[in-house]
């Protein structure tokens, strides 16, 4: 999608992952091994993110390791919280708009975090719009090198898109405002919205998969662990996530007596639907089931 606001009619884009797929289990076809030969450029989210079957197959297929373009290195990204899910003092809130970020450039320690299927970084950045331009910034730098003739419609359209996400960032801070702030805390399927949390003021206390891998395997003492964050905290709204749900949600909404919200889209867009749109969709749903969460 990002790609596809810089590039314009400038690229020929093939999207090698479809629709509402989970990217944490997506499996590459046979024939990606030759569209991604035959491609210029490979833009892929990085910090772990994708399976790493599906990294072999870019390392190994790509025609140079010149044309791999991993976008989550650009974006300044926020480190996963230490030590679990309850631990929310170390979130890091500060200069996450700056371009100070401690570490960002030294990802040695990438499997560092036990427990993290992705690393020290959370790759899931799109839940911050200004992270984004940093994403388009580097997507657009990427397709001048490759392009020069022409820059200054890759950097048009990139500034378009940069003013579009200033206003999404507004919409979305509205959005989070409206809802009564000892309501701002939830409670997801998984840990993805680590952005939302640390640049729009929401608490996300605790998440039933205790990692980003969509195994839903967790223990019975980590079960235990979220239903007290339920209880402790008087939380009254669990979020499903459409791409990875829980088995164990069923047990937790009989246990606290929670209300469980299916249909928060996370990870992927649906058809024809637009960064925004999938963005204002999740916030809305968030906004509205904690505004009447009382």
């Amino acid at each position: 999608e990002f790609v596809r606001n810089v590039g314009g009619d400038n690229i020929n884009l093939t999207v090698l992952m479809p629709s509402e797929a989970d990217p944490h289990t997506y499996e590459p076809a046979p024939q990606d091994a030759g569209t991604i030969a035959d491609a210029d450029l490979v833009f892929y989210t990085g910090l772990m993110y994708e399976p790493s079957p599906l990294v072999e197959l870019l390392e190994n297929s790509v025609c140079g390791s010149e044309a791999l373009a991993e976008v989550g290195e650009s974006v300044f990204p926020i480190e996963f919280k230490e030590g679990g899910h309850d631990d929310h003092d170390d979130h890091g809130e500060k200069g996450h708009d700056d371009h100070d970020e401690e570490g960002h450039d030294d990802h040695d320690d990438h499997g560092g975090h036990e427990g993290h299927g992705h690393g020290a970084y959370d790759p899931h950045f799109w839940f911050d719009p200004n992270r984004v331009v940093y994403a388009s910034e580097f997507i657009e730098s990427k397709l001048i090198e490759l392009d020069p003739s022409n820059a200054a419609s890759y950097q048009a359209a990139g500034d378009t898109y940069a003013t579009e996400l200033s206003s999404l960032t507004g919409q979305v801070s509205q959005l989070i405002g409206s809802i009564p702030s000892q309501n701002r805390k939830l409670i997801t399927t998984h840990e993805s919205l680590g952005y939302l949390e640390a640049k729009f003021g929401l608490e996300v206390l605790s998440t039933i998969i205790p990692d980003l891998d969509s195994s839903n395997e967790i223990t019975p003492a980590q079960l235990v662990g979220v239903i007290d964050v339920i209880e402790d905290n008087n939380v009254k709204v669990i979020f499903i996530e459409a791409e990875a749900p829980s088995v164990y949600a069923e047990t937790i909404v009989a246990e606290t007596g929670i209300k469980a919200v299916e249909g928060l889209w996370v990870e992927t867009l649906k058809p024809g639907q637009t960064y925004q749109e999938f963005l204002i969709a999740a916030v809305e749903l968030i906004v509205e089931n904690l505004s009447n969460s009382d």
